[in-house]
């Protein structure tokens, strides 16, 4: 009798939790004109592709923003060091809701997060070159 006692109590609780996270945590797709304007930004490959340069100084073919987070590391920095390429990422940030989803390439994305993501990373790699060209710039002339 008590082991029936504690299995439907797990039960219990456990359709409680599933409940309260389907509706405590539900996040809703965003309205059509909000993901019309995020996935026109997005695919805006003109846009990315006149600001992404690499090593050699020739246009990176981009049809999406996401294109950039394959770029080899010294042409995602160049990337992340242009205004031109960073200031569609921070109207985004602060553009897009951050508890709806997009629908994008198939499926519902927090596309807000993707972004913050992407912009972390951006800043990360910034930092580190700055820092790198730093220490280069004390090291061989100001020494």
């Amino acid at each position: 009798m008590m082991h029936h006692f504690v299995f439907t109590s797990a039960a219990t609780i456990l359709l409680l939790l599933y409940l309260f996270a389907r509706t405590g945590f539900a996040i809703e797709l965003c309205s059509p004109v909000v993901s019309h304007l995020v996935k026109n930004t997005l695919d805006n490959g003109r846009l990315f592709s006149s600001c992404s340069v690499n090593k050699s100084r020739r246009r990176v073919r981009v049809s999406s923003l996401f294109d950039v987070l394959d770029f080899p590391e010294r042409d995602f920095l160049v990337f992340c060091r242009s205004p031109e390429c960073t200031k569609p990422i921070q109207t985004l940030l602060h553009a897009i809701p951050t508890r709806c989803l997009v629908t994008y390439c198939g499926s519902a994305r927090n596309i807000s997060e993707e972004i913050s993501m992407l912009a972390d990373k951006c800043a990360v790699a910034t930092r580190a070159a700055d820092k790198t060209d730093e220490e280069y710039l004390y090291k061989y002339f100001l020494d």
